[in-house]
């Protein structure tokens, strides 16, 4: 058998390198022009001139089934239990297209039409019974939406595809559901707005909710959600974003990256899209998503909401603490009195 040259791994380490660092610089290069666009595209007098002409665009990016028809089949509502000021249900949503959707119903005893009615978003590896204090007493939500319903607000916590498989089973890859999901023009985002916003048809329509009183609460990916259903979604009055903010170019994750994003709209413009409805966002001043642009982002969001003298609607509140919803009332209160 014939013997061939053989070398150490370690030869063309500085050539491996040298093609590392060239896609680094042709990214930011690339990124620095798609910046350039961006502020061409999206900015304070196109927006005051036709803001529904950025919200389609908007949709449009995160695109298949956003603009899918979201009529239900069939709401089933299962009691779960009575306790202190509020009514709690699971309900199963069952669309016509066959897609379905769960969450837990926290219904204010009285007055139901007249109190605000929120949606409480949880984040990654939880469920809505999580974010709802009913399981594992809360973990790092802070108990964000008994801390709600307890201020007198119904809330609807729906179930995303964020659960932790390790924990609760049901096991999924929600890559992979995405990766398919844009195979057909979308994205899981625009998936689970479609389901939250089909949901919300239903509360409006059926569930004896005021319509004026719509806001929406989230926390970590959570977050992210309540920014994205109150940029697509006028509907929605208020909006309470906690510990996701961040500049997105550096914070990559496939299931929050779209097509031409960086030409069209990142986490700021994204943001942007809610004025002039009151906005609050709110990171740990020990999160790891608070090294990732956090601070400039928002600052970003507040010049925005100023030029459009509306700066009083916008805060941002970092809190001592790590990747977790505020224990401080601050945000909550912002987001209620918005709704009051």
């Amino acid at each position: 058998m014939s013997k061939y040259y053989s070398e150490e791994v370690v030869k063309d380490t500085p050539s491996r390198q040298k093609s590392l660092d060239s896609v680094d610089k042709f990214l930011e290069k690339k990124r620095q022009e798609a910046t350039k666009r961006r502020s061409e595209f999206f900015n304070i007098d196109g927006y005051l001139a036709n803001s529904e002409l950025y919200r389609n665009k908007f949709i449009d990016m995160l695109g298949f089934p956003l603009k899918e028809n979201r009529d239900i089949k069939s709401v089933e509502k299962e009691f779960v239990a009575s306790d202190n000021n509020v009514d709690i249900f699971r309900l199963h949503f069952t669309f016509n297209n066959g897609l379905y959707l769960y969450g837990l119903y926290f219904k204010q005893k009285q007055n139901p039409q007249d109190v605000p009615f929120v949606i409480g978003l949880h984040g990654g590896w939880g469920t809505c019974e999580l974010v709802s204090s009913i399981q594992f007493d809360s973990s790092n939500y802070n108990h964000l939406v008994r801390r709600i319903t307890d201020k007198g607000a119904s809330v609807f916590a729906p179930q995303l595809l964020l659960w932790n498989v390790d924990c609760y089973g049901n096991k999924y890859d929600r890559v992979e559901i995405d990766s398919k999901l844009k195979e057909l023009g979308g994205s899981v985002t625009a998936l689970e707005i479609y389901l939250i916003r089909g949901a919300l048809d239903w509360f409006i329509e059926k569930g004896s909710i005021n319509k004026n009183k719509i806001g929406v609460a989230g926390m970590s990916y959570g977050g992210m959600y309540a920014l994205h259903l109150a940029a697509c979604d006028e509907r929605i009055k208020a909006c309470y974003s906690s510990s996701w903010m961040c500049d997105v170019f550096e914070w990559v994750k496939p299931d929050w990256s779209y097509n031409n994003a960086q030409h069209l709209f990142t986490a700021v413009e994204t943001a942007c899209l809610i004025a002039p409805r009151p906005l609050v966002i709110a990171m740990g001043n020990k999160d790891e998503y608070w090294k990732k642009g956090c601070v400039r982002t928002c600052a970003e969001v507040a010049s925005f909401y100023k030029q459009m003298g509306f700066g009083e609607n916008f805060r941002y509140v970092e809190f001592d603490g790590v990747h977790e919803v505020d224990t401080d009332d601050v945000e909550i209160d912002f987001l209620l009195n918005a709704l009051s």
